[in-house]
């Protein structure tokens, strides 16, 4: 093997090895962004879950009592404040002037206590039949919120998802500089080794050509020279081998 031929392989060898980088390239960057598209959709489906434990949490029997002791104790302050206010405006208001006797401000201010009672005891009654209601409507919005946010990670998801998508699909096409350099590269010596090829062809037939006409040459002068007569054959039989070899040299 001649050294241009050597130059030839090692140029088909070279553009295959650059076409096999850039798809290998291609596979290994698709495959990062393949891996980095689960994580980001991983994460946002552990937030979704975590969001639908802790709503799911706030359900137990222990923390919804705890929570409807607390807004009903908060609904009994707020229905008692403004009654405690008007009953001391009362109270100063309905206060009979002059000398009293004792007895008198005895059964008043047993009257005002009583009527301090009964107020607070209604608002106690209103603040637990309000807060099982008002319960329920905070447990509606919390799993509303829950809802809402659940979607909106769900949203975000479909969204990266079609994004990512566009992003493996770009990254998934190999270099195009690098297989264009490999392909003109194997081109290159595919061509050389041809010509090489070609030109040793030629060599040989030209080889087998100058042959066949030396042996052509060889038959031509020994009929010339008469076979008959150096082999001893009768001239009726170097007539004949003549022809035969005229045949053959035609």
């Amino acid at each position: 093997m001649t050294g241009f031929e050597i130059a030839a392989v090692i140029a088909m060898l070279a553009g295959a090895a650059a076409t096999y980088k850039a798809n290998q390239d291609a596979a290994q960057r698709q495959q990062r962004e393949v891996m980095a598209s689960l994580a980001r959709q991983r994460d946002l489906q552990m937030q979704a879950e975590d969001k639908a434990k802790k709503t799911a949490e706030q359900f137990a029997p222990e923390d919804r009592k705890q929570e409807q002791t607390q807004i009903a104790d908060k609904l009994t302050e707020e229905f008692n404040a403004p009654v405690q206010s008007a009953q001391q405006i009362n109270n100063a208001q309905s206060t009979t002037q002059g000398n009293v006797s004792s007895d008198y401000v005895a059964a008043k201010a047993a009257s005002n206590l009583n009527q301090m009672k009964q107020a607070e005891s209604l608002a106690r009654l209103l603040g637990k039949t309000t807060a099982a209601s008002r319960l329920r409507t905070n447990e509606a919005i919390r799993v509303a919120d829950a809802a809402a946010g659940i979607d909106r990670l769900g949203s975000f998801s479909r969204g990266q998802a079609a994004a990512d998508e566009i992003g493996i699909n770009a990254a998934g096409r190999p270099d195009a500089g690098l297989i264009l350099g490999g392909q003109v590269v194997g081109a290159l010596g595919a061509g050389g080794l041809a010509m090489a090829g070609g030109a040793a062809n030629a060599g040989t037939a030209a080889q087998y050509g100058t042959t066949a006409g030396s042996q052509q040459t060889a038959m031509l002068a020994a009929q010339d020279a008469g076979i008959a007569g150096s082999s001893g054959f009768s001239p009726v039989w170097a007539g004949t081998v003549g022809k035969l070899f005229k045949g053959v040299s035609r």
